[in-house]
């Protein structure tokens, strides 16, 4: 009897240490309220499913004043979807580090630029950064070139002359994921004549598997976690990733490997044969003791992920929209005809020409965020303001930024904001934004590394495509169900018809 008495007496001063360990937590939720939630999960329960994430957070948004502070399992959570928020969290040198629920990503496929943080972050971004500078990019035009032909062969074969339907999605995945394998790693990997599905369900079996366990704060627990069916299905995606990007590496660490068996001057010479894409610049930090060799493996997975899920996600969105919206694809094919020629590569110099491209571009990316949400961890307090005063967010909070549904919010952009309308909101005559309204690769001290690589590659192909073809879909815009995942998704794929113009 006294054994369960003193049991109880220590559960009890536990319970009150753990409350009043959190009173800061609870004084911000006090002062910025949002949906209270379950005891230990949270508002767990009402957003654990993918599929209306998203509407479920703008619902909320107008339900309660934004900001406001929820929970996820134990944890607080500042939800944001205003520019003048956004801009200081982008902004802030306490909130540079990715959220906490990132680290399921991390565990699955290392940590890469897109999940880890400082210092490791800021090492890595510093070694890797060359790789993405614009003169480097601009040596990737020939590849994006060749890409674009093999993407408009694979549209007429099938698309004009079997005259179907396409799923036009599928095939864009395969190109971007062809691009980004040759310009990152610089292997060709023939995924348009190769039976390659099960990489791309993998890659999108990790994300689904990581956005649930994200939204599921019973399976947060390691040991938990390890004993669920969701477990299973994430170690059997990530070994076919693991052996893809292994495939991948072989050539270069048996280069390495060679190298040491090399006097310094033979080191020079390799070294200085080919600098121009990430594989040979990581490879010469290994040399160098600046990197190991697991670091590479991580940056290289995240890397090749990163690009191909977000770029191909932009892509299709943007063709999908100007497919619903004839009137704008031909605005930009009349653009595509004054500044290409009928065939042959498309130059840096007409890239850079090409305003209504880059209307068409931002207008898709605004509408249909490839990155829906980010979350970042408050690593010292910081303080935000709204219009009914100053509130201090504790050291610790993860901060969920909503772009997708910011970059929809009529408050920000106007009446037309769920509308496809690139000359409204992109055009000369569009009234001013904030400068953080529109933020498809985020901004401040952690954009998007690989943000003009993406933007080149998608110009590269949609002008390749538009000068030469008319696509046309019967989907509707207001008729699309988005998913909820690390990059936005649709429930259902419309397919597009194809026609040479």
């Amino acid at each position: 009897m006294l054994a369960c008495i003193i049991l109880i007496g220590w559960l009890l001063l536990l319970g009150m240490y753990f409350l009043w360990s959190r009173r800061r937590y609870y004084k911000a939720a006090w002062q910025l309220r949002g949906p209270i939630g379950w005891p230990f999960i949270g508002m767990g329960l009402q957003m654990m499913n993918p599929e209306t994430f998203l509407q479920y957070m703008d619902g909320l948004s107008r339900q309660f004043k934004a900001p406001f502070i929820s929970w996820m399992g134990t944890n607080c959570f500042l939800y944001v979807n205003d520019p003048s928020t956004v801009e200081l969290i982008f902004n802030s040198t306490h909130c540079t580090n990715k959220g906490d629920f990132y680290r399921f990503m991390s565990s699955a496929i290392g940590d890469g630029l897109f999940t880890s943080s400082s210092p490791r972050w800021h090492k890595h971004r510093r070694l890797i950064n060359p790789a993405f500078g614009r003169q480097i990019l601009s040596n990737f035009l020939p590849i994006f070139n060749a890409e674009a032909e093999v993407l408009m062969q694979k549209m007429d074969l099938e698309g004009v002359q079997h005259g179907k339907r396409l799923e036009i999605y599928q095939i864009l995945k395969k190109i971007v994921l062809e691009a980004a394998c040759q310009t990152t790693m610089g292997k060709k990997m023939n995924f348009q004549h190769d039976g390659s599905l099960a990489i791309f369900e993998a890659y999108n079996g990790l994300t689904e598997v990581c956005v649930k366990r994200m939204l599921s704060p019973w399976l947060y627990p390691e040991l938990i976690y390890r004993s669920s069916r969701l477990f299973g299905q994430q170690q059997k995606v990530v070994g076919i990733l693991f052996g893809f990007i292994e495939q991948l590496l072989e050539p270069i660490v048996s280069v390495v490997a060679s190298n040491g068996n090399l006097n310094e001057q033979q080191q020079q010479e390799n070294r200085g044969k080919s600098k121009a894409i990430f594989i040979e610049q990581v490879r010469e930090h290994v040399e160098r003791g600046q990197l190991s060799w697991q670091d590479v493996r991580d940056e290289a997975n995240v890397t090749i992920a990163a690009t191909f899920e977000t770029t191909s996600t932009a892509l299709y969105f943007t063709i999908l929209c100007l497919a619903m919206h004839p009137c704008y694809q031909e605005k930009l094919h009349e653009e595509l005809v004054r500044e290409l020629s009928p065939s042959g590569d498309v130059t840096l110099e007409q890239l850079q020409r090409l305003e209504y491209m880059e209307m068409v571009i931002n207008e898709g990316m605004r509408l249909f965020a490839p990155v829906p949400m980010v979350l970042r961890s408050a690593d010292q307090d910081i303080r935000l303001n709204r219009d009914d005063g100053e509130f201090l967010i504790p050291r610790g909070t993860q901060i969920g930024i909503d772009i997708y549904n910011m970059q929809r919010d009529e408050r920000v952009w106007g009446p037309l904001a769920k509308t496809y309308n690139p000359e409204e909101h992109f055009g000369s005559e569009a009234p001013p934004r904030h400068a953080f309204a529109f933020v498809p690769f985020t901004k401040g001290l952690r954009m998007c590394i690989g943000y003009r690589y993406a933007q080149m590659l998608m110009k590269v192909l949609l002008a390749r495509i538009f000068r030469s073809y008319r696509i046309s879909t019967e989907a509707r815009l207001e008729e699309l169900l988005v998913k909820g995942n690390i990059s936005l998704k649709l429930q259902d794929y419309p397919l597009c018809r194809v026609e040479r113009r």
